[in-house]
């Protein structure tokens, strides 16, 4: 009976010695499953995480201020995800509601990209964040997903030629509030930028 358990185990351990040794499809091993680590890429390197910030406005009716959108990976956390930050919205505060915006609920976010005979539009769910300072700069955050299709993933697959404009429409959950609306454009360097930052999380479907 000890011999049979013994000859099980020692079969066990180089099963799993040989999945190990993967690789796996797409560069996956089973110890990355086994140790909660981010799968290679295909040329064998290890995902990187990067980020790239677009200059831009958002306008809120007849208000305008200035904003940033980031565009992320982090391949071994959230996986892509945009953030619009819009600066000096005191005074815009009284007409949109940010602060129920908690990433759930309905899909108030609307992200459009387009470029030269090519338009691609996703709806999403943000969180929504107001800042202590007396200017209340806002944030709102929006994340792709590790399993299933990720919406962002076209987002960001688009964005790599230059000249592509995208627009960020946020409806706000209050009734009768006007929608924020913030325009971005890529510019040349900001096309390479964004291909090099995102690729981790774009090689490895």
């Amino acid at each position: 009976m000890r011999l049979r358990i013994g000859v099980a185990l020692a079969i066990l351990v180089v099963a799993v010695a040989v999945l190990a040794a993967g690789p796996w499809p797409h560069g996956f091993r089973l110890s990355d499953v086994l140790t909660g680590g981010t799968p290679l890429l295909p040329d064998g390197s290890r995902p990187m995480a990067g980020a790239v910030e677009l200059a831009g406005n958002a306008t809120l009716g007849a208000g305008q201020r200035p904003a940033t959108l980031r565009l992320a990976c982090d391949p071994a956390g959230a996986g892509l995800s945009a953030v619009l930050t819009v600066q000096r919205f005191t005074d815009l505060a009284d007409g949109f509601d940010v602060a129920r915006l908690d990433g759930g609920g309905p899909p108030l976010t609307s992200i459009l990209v387009s470029s030269a005979g090519s338009v691609r539009s996703v709806r999403m769910a943000a969180q929504g964040a107001v800042s202590t300072d007396p200017n209340k700069q806002i944030t709102l955050t929006v994340t792709g997903g590790h399993r299933g299709e990720d919406p962002l993933r076209g987002v960001a697959l688009a964005l790599a030629q230059p000249g592509t404009r995208i627009t960020w429409t946020q409806t706000s959950p209050r009734a009768g509030d006007q929608s924020l609306v913030g325009s971005f454009s890529v510019a040349e360097g900001d096309a390479a930028a964004l291909k090099a930052a995102l690729n981790s999380c774009l090689a490895v479907p």
